[in-house]
This record gives C-alpha cells, structure tokens and sequence, in this order.
C-alpha cells in the first residue's frame, strides 16, 4: 500500500512538472528555463524535482520521449499501412490531434524532435518507399529519403508556424504530392541514365 502511494505520488510529480515545461516553453527557450521557475509553476519544490529528474534538459528529455511514444502507439494502431500516403497523413493527423504539445516542440525546442519523430517511422517508412522505388541502388535510395523527410519536416514546421490555418487533411496532401513529385522526377532522372 505504501509503495503504490509513492509511485502514485511520483507519477503526479513527474506529470505536473511536464505541463510546467511545456508551460515556460511557449514563452521562453529551454535554456532560459531555471528549475526555480519551473517549480514554482509546477508547485513543487526543488528536492521533488530532483528526485524525478537530474536537470531541466533530462525533463524535456522525458516529455519529448513520452510524445514520441504515444506518437509510435498511434501509427502501430493504424496499421498495416499499404503505402507511405497512409502513414504521412496519419503522422499529420497525429500533430493535429495533439497540436498544444506539438506547439511547443515542435516550435519552441532546440534540438531535432521532428528528426526523432521520423526517425521512429524510418523502417516502415522506408520499406513503403523502397517498394515504389526498387530500381534505386541503396545509397542513393538514403539520399532521396533523407531529402523527402527534411521536406517534410519543413513543411510540418511551416504549418504549425503559420497557426495550422490548413485542415491537416489538406496539408498532408501537399506533403504527399511533393513527395510523389519527387520520386518520379527521381525515377525519370534514373531511367534516362540508363
């Protein structure tokens, strides 16, 4: 019974200092935010903090990794996916449905969340886009890859920079469509070499 309340009340530690962060983080970058701060708005004091956590940046650490598994529970729900048209709307789905915390990380880190995000799809991802492209040797193939999920991270990044004014719907079309463009003018290129 005791230790059931302590995990209890560790789990709502850690949870009000996640909402804290995210909190600072519209208005502040993470290296401004002090662990003074941060507990005061969490209403915690610093011997909580530091008994869940080692440092601000192991905070963000923990709540970008909780939405990147919500994230990776989420597309494992929708599958199996019959091509990478499936995938990218539901990914914009997901912002969408997710957009406060998305917001957040998406606009106001400093470090490469959108990259880990993909990174999380990369082997499904891929596999999808191979079997559109089976001709491209494997080098060149992580190149175009590469170059199609930097495009779209730009667009994800612009979309949510411009307040998500677009239905998502309608935004993963445009990502989709670029995409597409860019594996036949890939393709083509690759046949008149031959």
């Amino acid at each position: 019974m005791q230790q059931e309340k302590l995990h209890r009340k560790r789990a709502y530690s850690q949870k009000v200092l996640k909402e804290a962060l995210l909190k600072l983080l519209v208005d502040q970058p993470l290296s401004k935010i002090t662990v003074q701060k941060l507990c005061q708005t969490a209403d915690v004091n610093r011997t909580t903090f530091y008994s869940n956590f080692e440092d601000i940046f192991a905070l963000y650490r923990q709540v970008q990794d909780d939405f990147l598994e919500q994230m990776a529970l989420f597309t494992q729900q929708q599958k199996p996916y019959a091509d990478n048209r499936a995938l990218i709307c539901d990914i914009f789905r997901f912002l969408y449905e997710n957009m406060d915390s998305c917001r957040v990380l998406i606009l106001h880190s400093e470090d490469a969340f959108l990259e880990r995000l993909f990174a999380l799809q990369y082997d499904v991802s891929r596999t999808l886009m191979q079997e559109s492209c089976d001709a491209f040797d494997p080098d060149s193939f992580d190149y175009l890859y590469t170059f199609r999920v930097c495009g779209i991270i730009g667009i994800i990044r612009k979309w949510f920079h411009d307040g998500l004014k677009i239905p998502y719907e309608q935004i993963a079309d445009y990502a989709i469509q670029s995409s597409d463009a860019l594996l036949y003018s890939w393709k083509e290129a690759h046949r008149s070499n031959d």
